[in-house]
């Protein structure tokens, strides 16, 4: 159905009078004319006189024409494949492959129309093919994001009018966050059919291999190998451990009913630096549901020196010893110490340009004090410059004028001080859940932890946070919070640093943690501990001091992956670089192959590589700028047959049921997904939805309307010199 609306700004009166009398006024002027013409041309004249004073009338009263258009939109039902690898296996019911076939022609849904259908393929990513068959399918998704699949209709449901969504999945998911948090925003019952077995298959599987990233030369560190055994009772398995192809460990593992998962540990010490693959087979069982899953590999950073932390403080404290001891913990980090005495002397002995050259990360601790000399400042502020992290830990006694020396390499500018105490507690926002100084999960309930910490110490100074800084904590005084920062991070240009506007933190030890321990609860995190260690390994990472950082963006990839590339290139200031040549050589197959990354804008490049077979692969990265060579970067990583969907192989059936249950739905077994159609039928909100459009069109505005009122007139000019007329 379709109406229309003609509307003016101003009176209908007004605007038909106001024509009237220009059509009088028309009539009015060719009553009488010198020469006399005839009555048909005088008709004419009038005509076209009078259409355009009419039409520049209208336009002045800006017309606009309305039209309503209601139409009727046909529901839609959103139907989501699992087109991940897990779905091509075969367990103890069969083919999945097959089940998959099964539930699509019992369900029916193929044979609804197509504008009532929208059939999605989901594994790690999306696609909409435009005409479904079964030959869309081809189960060679790396991963499986159901969460996704679900988000992609929660933003398109209002769209399309989707009022109904059939998932037809193992119900396995290995990346994303848990759908049942998107199913229940999207409002819509969810019916989901179930493929393969729920029950636990018989298969043995590596889970995880988990080590440092970073570890050191001849520094023993311990490597954790994760194994699932499922659906036998008993059996030896043999767990080997490599180091770049070169066997270091082996464990024997035995299988009983009451144990199927194991931790194996094994003592890794490298004995060269550099990138090396961790690599740990264990052997099989019989009738295994696939052996894909019984290798796994990580990649380790080895590094030839430990590091070196330099702390200066201004006088004896507690919270040199707390923290000293907590890094000395980390067997690659060697700790030096220079405590300042009353006068400007320290004790043992001074320090000296070559101390600080040898350290890789600068603590200040309550330092500097009123007697310490310029010259011991300008010795750190030298290794500042040359991009040396620093963390900073107030005190009552701090010079914050001698302060100034290093205020360039601190997150804060002070604006005053005064040595009055107090006691404060930090105070962190839920935004600060994924600050890597705060971790512990990751998860928002980290925040309530970090909110509980006992009070500290602070002075009444004030300070203002450089534009580049981040406030990690604010900080309460009796519940009320104040406008100061606690505790602030910091990266510009190649510089990093931490600073906490607070003291005493041994508090968070002593009274926290340790409490907490004395107290029987074991368990409760040492926060204390946590935060050093992240604030240490945040600050460990450098910021990219190279001018060229060319990386993939996983260390292992399955087979059939594409191999994809992430380039920063930059120029001497650390300016980003756009119009750079950047060129990777990759080396470790067959032959040599050469990439060209592209372009992104801001000094990124971007490329992929597919169809590289299973290897250990390393690339050498370049970027010239003229023919001018800007730098290079190298890597390793590795394709292989391991993948995530092979980790865990049994229909997740809980998940599909709540999945169902919580919006409404149903859950079916392929064989019985036949009642689907009928269920979908009997859907009261399966129904066509109206809709109504409404488009305006501000006539006064098309041009058309002034050049056929200025047409007009000119056609009247036209006869009227033809005839003679004055």
């Amino acid at each position: 159905m379709n109406s229309f609306l003609l509307g003016i700004s101003g009176s209908w009166w007004l605007a038909v009078l106001l024509i009237i009398l220009a059509v009088a006024f028309s009539i009015y002027t060719y009553r009488k004319t010198i020469p006399q013409i005839n009555s048909m041309r005088k008709a004419i004249l009038i005509t076209l006189r009078s259409m355009g004073l009419a039409l520049l009338l209208f336009i002045i009263f800006e017309p606009i024409l309305t039209m309503v258009r209601s139409k009727e939109e046909p529901p839609k039902l959103a139907v989501l494949l699992d087109n991940s690898l897990s779905m091509g296996q075969s367990d103890a019911w069969g083919d999945r492959k097959e089940a998959v076939k099964t539930a699509i022609q019992n369900s029916g849904f193929a044979s609804i129309d197509k504008d009532k259908l929208q059939v999605l393929l989901f594994s790690n990513d999306i696609k909409t093919p435009e005409g479904f068959s079964l030959n869309s399918l081809d189960f060679k998704g790396q991963q499986t994001d159901i969460s996704h699949a679900l988000h992609w209709v929660s933003a398109n449901e209002e769209k399309d009018n989707i009022q109904a969504v059939l998932l037809i999945s193992d119900g396995e998911f290995n990346t994303g966050s848990n759908p049942i948090y998107n199913a229940e925003t999207i409002g819509k019952p969810i019916f989901t059919i179930g493929i393969g077995d729920s029950s636990e298959p018989a298969d043995v599987a590596l889970e995880s291999i988990i080590t440092n990233d970073n570890v050191y030369v001849n520094n023993p560190v311990p490597v954790n190998v994760n194994v699932k055994v499922t659906g036998y009772n008993e059996g030896q398995l043999t767990l080997k451990l490599f180091d770049n192809g070169t066997q270091i460990g082996e464990q024997q593992l035995n299988v009983n009913p009451e144990k199927q998962s194991f931790t194996a540990v094994f003592d890794y010490s490298p004995k060269q630096e550099g990138i090396h693959k961790l690599t740990a087979t264990i052997s099989t069982l019989k009738n295994e549901i696939t052996t894909k899953n019984n290798t796994i590999s990580n990649f380790v950073n080895v590094l030839k020196e430990k590091k070196k932390i330099t702390i200066f403080a201004g006088s004896v404290d507690p919270d040199i010893s707390f923290l000293r001891n907590t890094l000395a913990e980390d067997k690659g980090v060697a700790v030096e110490t220079f405590i300042q005495e009353k006068g400007s002397e320290f004790y043992d002995k001074p320090p000296t340009q070559a101390d600080l050259r040898e350290s890789d990360i600068i603590v200040l601790v309550g330092f500097p004090i009123n007697s310490t000399s310029i010259q011991v400042l300008q010795l750190i502020k030298n290794e500042l410059d040359q991009g040396k992290p620093l963390l900073f830990i107030a005190s009552q006694d701090l010079d914050y004028n001698k302060l100034k020396i290093l205020g360039d390499y601190l997150p804060f500018t002070t604006i005053s001080s005064k040595p009055q105490e107090f006691l404060a507690i930090p105070d962190i926002k839920p935004e600060e859940a994924s600050n890597p100084l705060l971790r512990i999960t990751g998860s928002e309930s980290d925040i309530n932890l970090w909110n509980q910490l006992p009070p500290v110490f602070a002075t009444e100074t004030f300070v203002r946070a450089k534009p580049e800084s981040e406030v990690v904590a604010g900080m309460k005084v009796n519940n009320t919070p104040l406008k100061e920062p606690m505790i602030l991070m910091r990266t510009f240009g190649n510089k990093k640093s931490v600073a906490f506007l607070c003291y005493g933190l041994y508090r968070w030890k002593l009274l926290g943690y340790a409490s907490d321990v004395s107290k029987g609860r074991p368990n409760t995190p040492d926060l204390y501990d946590i935060l050093i260690n992240n604030i240490h390994r945040w600050l460990s990472v450098s910021p990219d001091k190279k001018q060229v950082s060319i990386k993939t963006t996983k260390k292992i990839y399955t087979n059939n992956e594409s191999v994809e590339f992430i380039g920063q290139i930059y120029d001497a200031a650390f300016s980003p670089i756009d119009n750079a040549v950047v060129k990777v050589k990759i080396g470790g197959g067959t032959q040599e192959r050469e990439l060209i990354l592209n372009s992104l804008g801001n000094g990124r490049y971007y490329g992929k590589i597919e169809g590289l077979p299973e290897n250990d692969y390393f690339f050498t990265g370049t970027a010239a700028l003229n023919e001018r060579k800007i730098g290079e970067d190298k890597g390793r990583f590795s394709v292989g047959n391991i993948a995530l969907e092979y980790q865990n192989l049994r229909m997740n059936s809980e998940l599909l049921r709540s999945l169902s249950g919580r919006t409404g739905g149903k859950f079916y077994l392929p064989s019985q997904s036949s009642s689907f159609a009928n269920d979908l039928k009997n859907l009261k909100n399966f129904i066509p939805r109206g809709i109504t459009e409404r488009k305006e069109f501000a006539l006064w505005n098309y041009l058309w309307l002034l050049v056929f009122a200025l047409l007009c007139f000119a056609t009247e000019w036209f006869l009227r010199k033809r005839a003679g007329m004055l």
